[in-house]
């Protein structure tokens, strides 16, 4: 019985750090759609990587609304290794996001009628758009994960911090 009690982390903190979670995500999966629509091609623009990191980067917040309603311990540790696999995701965008703010955008346009000029430079800073906004998305999100990821820590049995005798976080002098 000892082995199924553990200390019930905050549910508000945990559902508001997933909803934060897959805010972050989706708002890198949607900057990763205008980047790959709108980025002239490129061989770093084919890996569609923000998309598909994006999309990892959500099951953690998942996993805390999960966890913040059912007390699961296999849940809350299937919860920190998503979070752990959710940072490296995040550090693929922050690099693809950091490689493409300037690769591959600019070109030689002194031909072109003044309409595509325009249209070109405006598409130019919709794709730089969606790549700051990507990389502000990631690194708040590496925030948010790594807050999730101590909080399921804190709560499982194999913690110092918890007290075998009541299930509960023993209080420090």
């Amino acid at each position: 019985m000892d082995r199924y009690r553990y200390f019930i982390f905050n549910q508000r903190k945990m559902v508001v750090l997933g909803l934060c979670q897959i805010a972050f995500s989706t708002v890198c999966v949607v900057s990763g759609f205008i980047d790959g629509i709108f980025r002239t091609e490129s061989q770093l623009g084919k890996t569609r990587a923000p998309i598909w990191a994006g999309m990892v980067m959500g099951v953690p917040g998942v996993l805390a609304l999960f966890s913040s309603q059912r007390k699961n311990p296999v849940l809350v540790n299937v919860l920190i290794v998503a979070s752990i696999i959710s940072c490296v995701a995040i550090l693929i965008v922050v690099i693809y996001s950091s490689l493409t703010l300037n690769y591959g955008e600019e070109e030689e346009l002194s031909s072109a009628p003044v309409h595509v000029i325009h249209t070109k430079f405006i598409l130019n800073k919709v794709v730089k758009g969606a790549n700051v906004a990507m990389l502000a998305a990631s690194i708040c999100s590496a925030f948010v994960v790594l807050v999730m990821a101590y909080l399921g820590c804190r709560s499982l049995p194999r913690c110092s911090c918890y007290d075998s005798v009541t299930g509960m976080v023993s209080e420090g002098p």
